[in-house]
């Protein structure tokens, strides 16, 4: 019997790489996507209700800013296992996209099934290049892999004084979760808890993540991530440690001269993937460019 697969996500102002988002996870096998909007005023809730109408998405707005009131990631779990009968959940956010390796998602997640594994961590890959040209996608033109990140201490998180660009930080993974084992979800929906079955990180599956595309994107996140966290005033400093050393260099007018650290010119980039810190990855800019292709030949027609 062919298994459900389930992906949540929470997008807020995100439309720059939504629709990219959306079709990439439906065409790599993701049978329904569940998106809870937290407010986006940029067109993405429009472009959500034009892709529920046509495709296997559903989604509805934030109903509840205070977490301590709201859990998303469990709210939508639950949907996805009891409503939509999810065999497996996985969660993304809207700036990153799951690869595979080798075998398709489904065979991946038959093998997991096999050997007992309800609970896959999927690592997270750092995306940069050199900067956005004006009407050029991150999707299309961010291919430098960072495989080689920097795991800083936690007073250098607290304080803000990072040994490198953001992007060349180390973050944790994401989940895929086998519903039935699913009990909770933990801080950011990054640990979760399972009733049975075994824990692991398969080698075929990884994220890219576009964590910074344009500048003006950029600081429209680190605005929406100031309100939310003057929202939810209980979490820990140690919570979002990246946002809020972010909103500081919005107060201190330092924050495009941080976005600016984070791409390299094409000379850096080869450096780069000389010392083995990247690797060029074309997996989404190929298949944008071939989906966009057969586009382009189709109009022509």
């Amino acid at each position: 019997m062919r298994e459900k697969i389930v992906l949540f996500t929470a997008p807020f102002d995100q439309g720059d790489i939504l629709e990219d988002f959306l079709e990439w996870h439906l065409d790599l096998g993701v049978d329904l996507i569940l998106a809870v909007d937290h407010g986006s005023t940029d067109g993405s809730r429009e472009l959500l209700d034009r892709y529920s109408k046509t495709h296997p998405v559903v989604w509805f707005p934030l109903p509840e800013r205070d977490l301590t009131k709201y859990s998303p990631a469990d709210e939508l779990a639950v949907l996805a296992r009891d409503r939509y009968h999810a065999d497996w959940i996985i969660h993304c956010d809207v700036d990153e996209f799951l690869c595979t390796r080798g075998d398709d998602l489904r065979t991946i997640l038959a093998d997991a099934k096999e050997k007992d594994l309800t609970l896959l961590t999927v690592p997270r890959h750092g995306v940069t290049g050199a900067p956005l040209q004006a009407g050029r996608r991150a999707t299309q033109t961010l291919n430098l892999r960072i495989d080689r990140p920097v795991e800083p201490t936690y007073d250098e998180k607290i304080s803000g004084n990072l040994p490198v660009p953001f992007l060349f930080v180390q973050i944790g993974g994401h989940l895929i979760v086998r519903a039935t084992a699913l009990k909770e979800y933990g801080s950011g929906a990054e640990i979760a808890t399972t009733a049975w079955g075994k824990s692991g990180t398969s080698d075929r599956l990884y994220i890219l993540h576009y964590a910074i595309r344009g500048f003006e994107s950029f600081r429209t996140k680190v605005q929406n991530t100031a309100a939310c966290l003057d929202d939810n005033k209980h979490l820990a400093p140690s919570w979002g440690w990246h946002w809020r050393r972010w909103i500081r260099l919005q107060e201190e007018g330092r924050l495009r001269e941080d976005y600016d650290r984070q791409f390299v010119s094409p000379l850096r980039a080869q450096e780069l993937v000389r010392e083995g810190v990247c690797v060029v990855d074309d997996t989404v800019a190929s298949w944008i460019a071939k989906k966009e292709g057969i586009a382009e030949a189709i109009e022509d027609r």
